[in-house]
């Protein structure tokens, strides 16, 4: 079996800079991952990266990909299982394959935080999303509501006005916490309401999304719930490694990027690194 000198578990931000980088030292290297250019695709318009602005997550994803490309950086699109630490080196078991590498760098970012509402499990893809880029044409003349009220939900909300009749963002704080590019764009929204200090708390309809229920006693009757509370972190083959993490799931690294164990490293949204200040800029930084 061949050894490559390392193996990119990831292949967003993180996982293709750190290939792009890999590949311009000369090291022989691999990208496994379920899906290129990661969780950026959901973005509705990148505005803070510097050089490449007003393009969509989509866009600024294709990009990525086509550096790869251009780069013949490996891929395979493979999900990983398992990681067995060997004497030397590492064996990487994935639904389809078995690698074998010097090195680790795992990249494989975060996940869409679920939320604790009676029945919203009922109607997901009936109604309810994670994410607003694929399907925003089911929002058309629609009531529909948003949770959360940072940059995601700020950003799906102005992006959802476009098309819905009706937006409502409901967040359990007092305030927003997205950029204020994002709220002074949602303010000058004629179609988006904001209801603060509010949780949904049960979801109801008979084959499709028709209503929700709040804490404070108020129903909405929607068609659409789109749920942007952030992300948290996808750690699911770290533990048998050992490898240490924070109280939040967040893997520990050293200013190199590397975790307590020998020969793996980390990047990217699953790690504590960069101050918890989780951009693609810093995604990017670190991979690289």
């Amino acid at each position: 079996m061949k050894t490559y000198d390392l193996i990119i578990i990831g292949a967003g931000p993180a996982g293709i800079s750190a290939g792009i980088y890999a590949k311009n030292f000369g090291l022989d290297c691999l990208i496994i991952g379920e899906e290129k250019g990661g969780l950026i695709s959901a973005a509705y318009k990148i505005e803070n990266y510097p050089g490449i602005f007003g393009v969509t997550g989509k866009e600024l994803s294709e990009r990525f990909k086509a550096h790869q490309k251009h780069l013949k950086i490996p891929f395979k699109k493979e999900r990983v299982e398992k990681i067995i630490q060997q004497k030397d080196d590492f064996r990487v078991l994935t639904n389809k394959n078995s690698h074998q590498s010097k090195t680790i760098i795992l990249a494989f970012g975060t996940e869409f935080k679920k939320l604790n509402i009676k029945n919203i499990a009922k109607f997901e893809g009936k109604g309810v999303s994670y994410r607003s880029d694929d399907s925003a044409f089911l929002f058309k003349n629609r009531f529909v509501a948003v949770i959360g009220g940072a940059n995601a939900a700020a950003m799906s909300a102005v992006m959802l006005s476009e098309k819905a009749k009706k937006i409502y963002i409901i967040y359990r704080r007092e305030k927003l916490r997205a950029d204020a590019i994002w709220v002074n764009r949602i303010n000058k929204a004629k179609n988006i309401e904001v209801i603060y200090g509010a949780n949904v708390v049960e979801a109801k309809g008979k084959d499709r999304l028709e209503k929700i229920i709040m804490d404070n006693r108020k129903e909405l009757e929607i068609s659409s719930l789109l749920i942007e509370v952030g992300c948290v972190p996808n750690t699911y083959l770290i533990h048998d490694l050992g490898i240490a993490t924070d109280e939040k799931g967040y893997i520990k690294v050293e200013k190199d990027q590397s975790t307590n164990i020998a020969g793996i490293f980390a990047a990217g949204d699953v790690t504590a690194g960069s101050n918890e200040f989780r951009q693609i800029v810093t995604a990017v930084a670190e991979g690289a």
